[in-house]
């Protein structure tokens, strides 16, 4: 992949099991949100290969779904109508009752059913991420691919979302991939962390996170020990990025 007539990997390789929630973090641009662009199939890669249950992205497409750093809603929506919009574009002439009552136990699932008819203008903006996600899960993905979703986010809302994508992910068994610049969240967050190189990016280390959920870094030796080792891993590659 060349970005700017530059290589923007090098020999990057790894994969993700079914079902496992996996975090990438990496230095400020080594390719984390381009990476998930690719994977995505936004993006058309100019070397290499990409997999998706043994199909190029533009193929399997239809079994991963995306939330976005920003919750990019439709204004003109209330939360339940743009909960549905996803499935109105992905599937032709959907039943719509049928839709809205699935878009309403998603909204019920991630903390929201009393907030239906309201309009992304009366959400917050934890609110407004929590409508993304649900949007997320009506295409019923198989992959749900993640860009930093928590990070214009306040701490408080912040941690409150943390929980609620782990019990989400408990209860609908999706994979998860999740880009993110918070080495504790990924400590908080992930089965496996893939930390990545500054440009061209490789895979640096794969560590895998053996503690049950939910967690609290704080009061978990191993865990405070896993956010050092990337602590200083990410200081070391920014400061050679530099």
């Amino acid at each position: 992949m060349q970005l700017g007539g530059q290589p923007l990997y090098r020999e990057l390789s790894f994969s993700v099991e079914k079902n496992e929630f996996l975090c990438i973090v990496g230095p400020s641009g080594c390719g984390k949100s381009t990476l998930l662009r690719l994977i995505g199939g936004l993006l058309e890669r100019d070397s290499g290969e990409i997999s998706v249950h043994g199909q190029a992205p533009a193929t399997a497409w239809q079994s991963l779904s995306y939330v976005f750093q920003s919750p990019r809603l439709a204004p003109w929506r209330n939360a339940v109508e743009n909960v549905m919009l996803a499935a109105e574009l992905r599937f032709e002439r959907p039943d719509r009752d049928a839709l809205r009552t699935k878009a309403l136990a998603l909204l019920d699932l991630v903390g929201l059913s009393r907030d239906a008819q309201k309009f992304p203008s009366m959400l917050s903006g934890g609110e407004r991420q929590r409508v993304a996600i649900a949007r997320a899960l009506i295409v019923e993905p198989e992959i749900i691919l993640m860009d930093e979703p928590f990070s214009a986010l306040d701490i408080n809302t912040r941690g409150r979302l943390r929980n609620e994508i782990i019990s989400i992910w408990g209860k609908t068994a999706k994979t998860i991939v999740f880009v993110t610049h918070d080495v504790e969240e990924a400590v908080l967050l992930a089965d496996r962390i893939i930390v990545l190189t500054g440009k061209p990016s490789r895979v640096c280390e794969i560590i895998p996170v053996d503690q049950p959920r939910p967690r609290d870094v704080r009061a978990n030796a191993e865990l405070a020990a896993i956010r050092q080792r990337l602590e200083d891993m990410m200081r070391t590659l920014e400061t050679h990025e530099s």
